[in-house]
This record gives structure tokens, sequence and C-alpha cells, in this order.
């Protein structure tokens, strides 16, 4: 009989058990990275929707040092949704105002949706909740670049998507972390902690990457592509997560690890070198006496 390779052996060395433990941790450190992912456009594009304006004298252009007068330049048009200060109303005067009740109104609802996500996350199946979570802020956070695409300027609309994204954004710390200690109990927190939380530094990362990239030539599509990252790990969510060990006959404790989360080539093993009459032996009903 040939040795197995050296992947395969490596393969099987780990049970059932293991292999399902490794596969939530990747999962939910995937899922909680993407709504991280989606928060940090905001803080990229608050330079492109206000940029800096040098005052301008209505008879007079300078630039290089030199005077000349404002008929003597070719005219500067811009776009129909653009200002010279940046994205209206983010290019007046109170600009630091405005964005800074972008980032109010987002944390004023994640405060106050994180308290009732938790109670609503324990009277609900994860997955589902997870899911719809997910779902909602992708869609939420490209309505915030579609402002772009449809040459919206009104304040109200961009408060209210903000205020909106920061309540379904609390879906996803409360589920996580619940699945994840579903998983591994109390063994080892600190380390599978430690290295899962680093999802926070992943998320803002790439969050800052695919942001930067369209943010100074369009930047409605900062939100849109991010958006349509978390709405896709939704999907991904309700198709792959498994809330508890029981759901597919694992046990989260190393104790019952080898009665209710067997590894199948052991199992196949073992029922190979029993011969039917041991089979039949094993199977034979016990005779008690009666007396």
């Amino acid at each position: 009989m040939a040795r197995l390779p050296a992947g395969i052996r490596f393969l099987v060395s780990f049970s059932r058990d293991q292999w399902y433990k490794a596969f939530i941790f990747i999962l939910t450190f995937l899922l909680y990275a993407s709504f991280h992912l989606s928060r940090k456009p905001i803080s990229i594009v608050k330079g492109v929707l206000h940029r800096y304006c040098a005052a301008v004298n209505d008879d007079e252009v300078r630039f290089d040092g030199q005077s000349q007068k404002a008929s003597d330049s070719p005219p500067h048009r811009l776009p129909d949704n653009e200002t010279d200060c940046g994205w209206a109303p983010f290019g007046q005067d109170n600009y630091q105002q405005l964005l800074g009740a972008l980032d109010y109104s987002f944390l004023c609802a994640y405060a106050v949706g994180m308290y009732l996500s938790g109670i609503i996350g324990e009277r609900l199946p994860i997955r589902y909740y997870l899911t719809f979570g997910m779902l909602a802020s992708g869609a939420f956070t490209a309505l915030f670049g579609l402002g772009y695409f449809y040459d919206i300027h009104s304040f109200g609309f961009y408060v209210v998507t903000q205020v909106v994204n920061g309540l379904v954004q609390t879906t996803g710390w409360p589920s996580v972390v619940t699945c994840l200690g579903n998983w591994f109990g109390k063994g080892r927190r600190g380390l599978i902690m430690g290295v899962w939380n680093s999802h926070t530094s992943v998320g803002n990362i790439l969050g800052s990457l695919i942001a930067g990239y369209w943010a100074s030539t369009c930047w409605g599509l900062s939100f849109i592509v991010p958006g349509a990252i978390v709405a896709a790990m939704g999907i991904v969510c309700f198709l792959f997560l498994v809330e508890h060990p029981k759901d597919v006959a694992c046990s989260s404790t190393p104790v019952a690890h080898s009665r209710s989360c067997e590894n199948g080539v052991h199992r196949f093993r073992l029922q190979k070198q029993a011969s039917p009459a041991q089979v039949r032996e094993i199977h034979r009903p016990i005779m008690t006496d009666s007396f």
C-alpha cells in the first residue's frame, strides 16, 4: 500500500472539529473586517468634499507671485456637481461643523444601536441577524456614494444615511463575538481574541486603500465599492456561518471532542479493520439471567 503524500497526511492529522473551528475563526474575522472596511471611506473622502480655497478677488487673480486681470485669464469652468471649494454643501465656510456632524451622527447612532442590538441579537438566530445587518450596511454605505452620481447636495440626505448606517452596523460585534464564544469557549480566550481582534487594523487598511483609489477621481465609488464588499460578505455569512458546534454535531470542549466530532478517516480505518464476524459479535444482543 502506497504511503499517503505529505500534504494529505497533514490534512488528515486535524480532526473535523479543528477544521470547523479554523473555518469559523477565519470567516468571522473576514466578516467583521468588512464592517471596518466600510467605515473608513468617510475619513478619506473628507479632503475631497471640502478642498482648500484661497481667497480670490473679483477683479484680480494671483498666481506665481504676479498679478493679472481676471478678464485676461481663461474662464475656469467646473462640473455641475462641484464648486471651487468642493462638494456642496461641504464647500461652505462651516464645512468643519458639517463634516463633524456626519461623524457625530454616526457615532451617536452606533452607541444607541449597540445597546439595542445586544438585546435583539439574543432573541434572533445569529446567521440571519448578521446577514441582515451586513446587507443593510452595504446598502446604506453605497447610498452615500450614490449622492455623487445623482448630484445630491442635501445635507439631511447624508446625515440620515450616516444615522441608519450606524444603527445597522451594530449588528456585527455582538453576533461575531457570540459565535466565536460558542465555538472556542473559555480556553485560550486571550490568545484567540488577541489574534482575532486584528480584523480592526486589516479592515481599516483595506478600507483606506479602496477609498483612496477613487477619492480624487470619483469619490462616489469610494463608498459604493466597500458597500458592495460588505453586502457580498453578508451573502457569504448566510451561506456558510455555523452558529454553534452542536449544529454540526461538534463540541467546543476538547473532552467530548473524540466522541461527538470523530475524524472520518479514523472511523473508516476502524470499520475496515473489523471482520464481519467481529461486527456480528459486537451487535449480538446480551442475554441476562432473569432470576
